[in-house]
């Protein structure tokens, strides 16, 4: 049953549940006061989550973990009824391949559970970490890139999207023995500043560039980054993150983040395109990389573009490689309906930029004057 949460600055109660049965959809209209409660229950529930996992790994196996992890999205796949439908329905425009609705619902299924995946990730990496470096598959085209940058003392750009076991994944690389500076949301701007700094701390634990740990982003994020770069230092960056840029992504207008073109085209550093797939083991992982070549002509604006447009091209195919392991998918919607308001916002300015022609008196056909023709263009709205 789909449920719509909206937020209000008033009222006396807080607190407004409302039902329609005939549509099977429910709105909670809730206060400033108690959305702020509710995400302190979420990141007090997600905490537990952490915590609960990292005291079940010392004598549960991994498989069992990883069922849990999965069981928990599979639960979440047949409660939450509105969001099954909007995924299932992105899945079919993202993956136009898979014929099969069978198949769309399991990787739905396994959607759902991907972000406590995530979480689990960090767990067994601290618990088994000499095991899933016994068993990883690495890419040898992406190892040697990393090592030509760094005896070329040149710096580097590595991109994936929020894609399979993105959480260790400058974990797993630091440990390989090529480590990079991930750039991240600082703690105190998120909703759940408990749980993220739980996540961050057992990350970089785990494997860490030691003289560049992380960027958090923020108001001195770009000079912190160029500042890297320039001693030759490679950073983790994404896009699959909410922003002012609307490109095509999936088919629809996105609105996404564009800093990682503006950095690639300020730094012309090469760009290092790989990310870690889960395999059928609890301890598999695979280092799957992709070509990324660019060509800059000297016009900023075009670079940005078509760099960008690159990023998202290769961001799709690699979510399709892995599309039950992307947590992005419940961020997408909302993503679009943010491209559609700037869109419209665009489209306004616009109109409101139109001249407005001067309203002169038309002549009197007595005195031989040609009827004035109207023109053609619309007349902006005061």
């Amino acid at each position: 049953m789909p449920i719509i949460i909206s937020v209000f600055s008033y009222g006396p109660y807080g607190l407004q549940i409302t039902g329609n049965d005939q549509k099977g959809v429910w709105t909670i209209k809730v206060s400033e006061k108690h959305i702020a409660r509710i995400f302190r229950m979420v990141d007090a529930t997600l905490l537990g989550i952490f915590n609960s996992a990292r005291f079940l790994a010392r004598f549960v196996p991994p498989a069992i973990l990883c069922a849990l992890a999965d069981g928990l999205g599979y639960a979440m796949y047949y409660i939450n009824g509105g969001s099954r439908n909007s995924l299932l329905s992105m899945l079919r425009e993202a993956l136009p391949d898979v014929n099969d609705e069978q198949e769309l619902k399991r990787i739905a299924k396994k959607a759902f559970g991907a972000h406590f995946r995530t979480i689990l990730d960090l767990i067994l990496l601290e618990r088994h970490g000499e095991a899933i470096l016994k068993r990883i598959i690495v890419d040898d085209k992406v190892m040697e890139k990393r090592d030509q940058c760094k005896a070329e003392g040149r710096c580097a750009i590595a991109f994936a999207p929020h894609l399979g076991a993105v959480g260790i994944e400058a974990a797993l690389f630091a440990q390989l023995g090529r480590p990079y500076t991930p750039m991240a949301m600082p703690p105190q701007g998120t909703p759940i500043p408990r749980y993220c700094p739980a996540i961050i701390e057992l990350a970089a634990k785990l494997g860490s560039d030691p003289e560049d740990p992380v960027i958090w982003a923020g108001l001195d994020t770009i000079n912190q980054v160029r500042q890297l770069l320039e001693k030759g230092g490679t950073i983790g960056m994404t896009y699959d993150m909410p922003g002012g840029t609307v490109r095509d992504f999936f088919g629809q207008p996105t609105a996404i983040a564009s800093g990682i073109a503006h950095f690639i085209c300020d730094s012309e550093a090469p760009v290092i395109a790989a990310f870690f797939k889960r395999g059928k083991g609890p301890l598999d992982y695979k280092m799957i990389g992709y070509d990324f070549d660019y060509s800059l002509t000297g016009d900023r604006s075009k670079d940005v573009t078509a760099i960008l447009d690159r990023v998202m091209r290769l961001g799709e195919e690699m979510i399709r490689e892995a599309p039950e392991q992307w947590i992005g998918w419940f961020g997408l919607k909302n993503w679009r309906k943010s491209a559609q308001k700037i869109l419209e916002q665009k489209s306004k300015a616009r109109g409101q930029n139109i001249a407005v022609p001067t309203k002169t008196r038309k002549p009197s056909p007595a005195h031989g004057g040609q009827r004035r023709r109207q023109p053609s263009h619309p007349r902006a709205k005061p």
